[in-house]
């Protein structure tokens, strides 16, 4: 779970409720892998989390839009979400009964007809409260314990002996998680291991190896250091464990020049991040971690003074019209931001700023850090909105994306349906006039 442990310059990562986030993730898993979730192990046992996991993606989807049309909310929710129709109704009623909507009116059948959205800002609330409409759905042990086991696998592998779950019921589980494609178990020198490929980086279907090569009880401490300490300094020795995982493709590893000219890198363990985060928009990844790597060096080796708030660095950078960073180290120190045309330096002399050139993927780069120094993972990429042609943004033009990408059994070839920039479009023309 994102835990509020971290406490370096005094800025604890936000805690999220980690029942409704993981169901999240469950939900975004299910629909990325294609499985049937009404039937089998996964549709009887499933019930809970693929229902408040459905909420959650409706929630961080129609954030923002204030008056909604219920039908057309619903086949976007179908087409795009993978909330089936017949569980719409369902799953905006937990909506309703947390008042993230409200003012929902039905026709004559029943059939919603038009809602106003009231979903916090605030994303740990948003969990938070989620957390309490799961409880109260009252899963049962299997359930429960799979969505623990998620979250204790997102600090890292395992061994399955070590895994929270009652040994009567730890079969079931893992066969659950299997189902789900949740969790892997593999057996490294004779010891049964778990992980969960929604939390490895570009090689999921490599962790198994790397485990082989390296201790397990180390590996889970680096992704735990990470996690809570996103951009943590590398030390310079190969066989740190950090280098190996970085090498083996499950950390990133961007790297700064320090005031000497060496060269540092910093680990980062991307989660939560869409597939095309890695593959063809690799790129505004590749900007998001130079970011994160270049604040974290301002921490530590920031010249003459170091950077204390990163958090309200990147906030007001992420503003194209504010110029940060006046400082005699900012050249050096930022120099790998200019040369990926993130930002642009303004001003004579050797106390130059930083300005960020005014792009939607550079904003989108700068909030993807953000994510990671506040949360520890791209809580905010979950936020799932879609233009015609499947690519997922904000209303800003920001890429917000969830774990998967939208599922291509539901693009039927030559059959019109609504995406979310529609629906965007439609509510703006409702929006109350102030």
């Amino acid at each position: 779970m994102v835990s509020a442990g971290n406490a370096r310059n005094g800025q604890p990562l936000v805690k999220l409720g980690f029942r409704s986030l993981r169901a999240h993730d469950v939900h975004q898993g299910l629909q990325f892998a294609g499985i049937d979730r009404s039937s089998g192990i996964v549709g009887q046992q499933l019930e809970a989390t693929q229902y408040i996991g459905m909420a959650a993606a409706l929630a961080t989807a129609i954030k923002g839009l204030d008056v909604i049309d219920g039908s057309q909310l619903k086949q976007v929710a179908d087409y795009q979400l993978d909330i089936p129709t017949f569980g719409f109704d369902r799953v905006v009623g937990i909506l309703e009964e947390l008042e993230y909507v409200r003012n929902v009116t039905r026709d004559g059948a029943g059939r919603i007809r038009q809602l106003y959205e009231t979903v916090p800002e605030n994303f740990s609330r948003l969990y938070e409260n989620l957390d309490q409409a799961y409880a109260r759905r009252d899963p049962g042990e299997i359930e429960s314990s799979l969505v623990a086991a998620i979250d204790d696998l997102s600090l890292g592998p395992r061994l399955v002996a070590d895994l929270e779950i009652d040994p009567a019921a730890r079969k079931a589980v893992l066969e659950l998680g299997e189902a789900a494609e949740a969790i892997k178990v593999v057996t490294i020198r004779g010891e049964a291991v778990a992980h969960s490929p929604y939390f490895a980086y570009e090689h999921p279907e490599l962790v198994s190896d790397a485990l082989t090569q390296l201790d397990v009880a180390q590996v889970r401490a680096a992704f735990e250091r990470v996690r809570e300490h996103q951009g943590e300094r590398v030390a310079s020795g190969p066989n740190d464990v950090l280098n190996q995982l970085i090498a083996a493709g499950l950390m990133a590893g961007p790297s700064v020049a320090n005031p000497s000219g060496i060269v540092v890198p910093f680990a980062v363990a991307p989660y939560g991040l869409p597939p095309d985060l890695l593959t063809v928009k690799k790129s505004l990844l590749d900007k998001a971690m130079a970011i994160l790597a270049s604040v974290r060096m301002g921490e530590t080796e920031g010249g003459m003074t170091n950077l204390v708030y990163p958090h309200a660095f990147l906030r007001k950078l992420r503003d194209s019209d504010q110029i940060v960073g006046r400082h005699s180290s900012t050249q050096r120190q930022y120099s790998v931001l200019r040369q990926m045309g993130i930002v642009h330096f303004v001003g004579t002399g050797e106390r130059k700023g930083m300005q960020l050139i005014d792009t939607n993927d550079n904003k989108a780069a700068v909030n993807i850090a953000l994510d990671f120094l506040i949360y520890g993972e791209a809580a905010k990429s979950k936020e799932a909105k879609a233009d015609a042609a499947g690519t997922t943004i904000d209303a800003e033009g920001n890429y917000r994306s969830p774990i998967q990408a939208i599922r291509p059994a539901r693009k039927r070839a030559g059959q019109v349906r609504m995406t979310f920039a529609d629906l965007i479009e439609s509510a703006m023309g409702r929006r109350p006039v102030d």
